[in-house]
């Protein structure tokens, strides 16, 4: 299978950063600290947040569908040495990656990406160990919906989040629209869909954070959704 990340993966690698490791204050509380852990990077793409991992002493193994991004990533690796190992393989099974073999598994901004959510997140709990955790961010499923805007109140200038479609999920090709750097196009679910399949998936909720945005209107309404939990001790 071919991901449609491999037709623009040099100017995706340049848009997040190349070489670059993550810098998400969320994503560094949630996921707290990992030194010594082994930790999935689950769709790691060109590899920034699992530089961010093994820069604070995780065992890392990133996983994604495009060879391109991979590329990238063992290219990154090589110029700095983290000790991360990188593997082609679809989020959606997880095959070839062991059952029970990770402290830690995150999925950072790729959930909504991927067509069988059912598939990849039973597959994030399979490879996890009793009582690991997991950390995904997304998003946010009732502010980035099929149908959205921003109207300006000629007032007092303030700048509105529209939201119409909440309720159509599927796939829609809003998103990335306007990043010549991004495929165009993503998966819409409903919140209670992604909740329902964590659960599902025996992925138990500890935490949601919806951070403040940099930008008037994410200022208002959140523009992201940061999901952490535990594996189900049942």
């Amino acid at each position: 299978m071919r991901s449609r990340y491999d037709d623009v993966a040099t100017e995706y690698d340049e848009w997040v950063g190349a070489g670059s490791a993550l810098d998400d204050s969320t994503f560094s509380e949630l996921t707290g600290d990992v030194a010594g852990q082994e930790v999935c990077v689950v769709a790691c793409g060109q590899g920034r947040e699992a530089r961010y991992l093994a820069g604070r002493g995780a065992v890392v193994t990133g996983v994604d569908l495009s060879e391109k991004l991979l590329e990238r990533a063992r290219q990154h690796e090589e110029t700095q040495p983290l000790g991360i190992s990188y593997r082609h393989g679809d989020a959606q099974t997880l095959d070839g990656v062991a059952t029970d073999s990770f402290d830690g598994a995150v999925c950072y901004m790729s959930l909504m990406d991927i067509p069988d959510l059912d598939g990849a997140l039973h597959s994030m709990a399979r490879v996890l160990r009793p009582g690991g955790w997991f950390v995904v961010s997304i998003t946010h499923p009732c502010f980035k919906t099929p149908a959205t805007g921003e109207i300006v109140d000629h007032v007092d200038k303030s700048v509105r989040r529209t939201v119409g479609k909440y309720f159509v999920e599927g796939y829609w090709n809003g998103p990335g629209a306007h990043r010549s750097a991004l495929p165009i196009g993503a998966y819409h679910r409903t919140l209670s869909t992604y909740v329902n399949t964590l659960n599902a998936a025996g992925l138990v909720i500890d935490q949601l954070r919806e951070p403040l945005g940099d930008t008037p209107v994410w200022r208002e309404v959140p523009q992201l959704l940061y999901i952490g939990g535990r594996l189900s001790a049942g």
